[in-house]
């Protein structure tokens, strides 16, 4: 077994550790906490700031005060931020009447404003019709089915079991993944998708030979 000499950590966690993921956990613990309409949405290293207000000016004004806020703890803390892999996105029922506000600034950076923003595998439109995503996950599960159909379909070698499972394994997980969240698109949105592919079933239930 190879190791590596020690080090010392003069700043952050190590990655690869078996408890780094709590040690991340407890170093990131007292980020700055949130002030008047603001609210924190963490998961890992995966961080959200949401800003609520009716007047666009007003939430620039709210997000610069956090990330003002932010930048002298991320300094303190020696945590690096690729400033260019961050988004702002704003959501609003009246599209039509929204004028798309100035750049929010991280250590003299600006912040972009996006159309869709993805946060932890989930892709955000304006409006929220989850449209971007649903056609996403379309695509990605018709890509698989196309790599996977000779293996899935009626003519192959495989048991049904097996057919199932390999669909459980590698189809299901892409249409399953926060299908609560996204489910509350209408059915017109949603173009009819469904969190299953009744088809695929019909195809892997059909006894070999029929």
């Amino acid at each position: 077994m190879a190791m590596s000499s020690r080090r010392g950590m003069e700043a952050g966690v190590a990655q690869g550790g078996l408890i780094s993921p709590v040690l991340f956990s407890l170093y990131v613990n007292n980020m700055p906490p949130p002030s008047h309409h603001v609210e924190l949405a963490l998961y890992v290293d995966d961080t959200a700031i949401i800003a609520t207000s009716r007047k666009p000016t007003l939430l620039v004004s709210y997000l610069e005060s956090y990330l003002n806020d932010l930048q002298q703890w991320l300094s303190e803390w020696r945590i690096s931020i690729n400033v260019s892999k961050s988004n702002a996105k704003i959501f609003t029922r009246a599209v039509w009447r929204f004028i798309q506000p100035r750049p929010v600034t991280l250590f003299r950076e600006p912040i972009e404003w996006v159309d869709t923003a993805r946060y932890l595998g989930v892709t955000l439109d304006t409006r929220l019709t989850w449209l971007p995503h649903i056609d996403q996950v379309r695509k990605r599960n018709a890509q698989r089915m196309g790599m996977l159909g000779p293996l899935l379909n009626r003519k192959s070698d495989l048991s049904v079991t097996n057919r199932v499972l390999l669909y459980k394994q590698l189809i299901q997980p892409l249409m399953d993944y926060t299908c609560p969240t996204w489910r509350s698109a209408t059915h017109t949105q949603s173009g009819g998708y469904r969190c299953y592919n009744p088809s695929v079933f019909a195809s892997l239930l059909v006894p070999l030979g029929m």
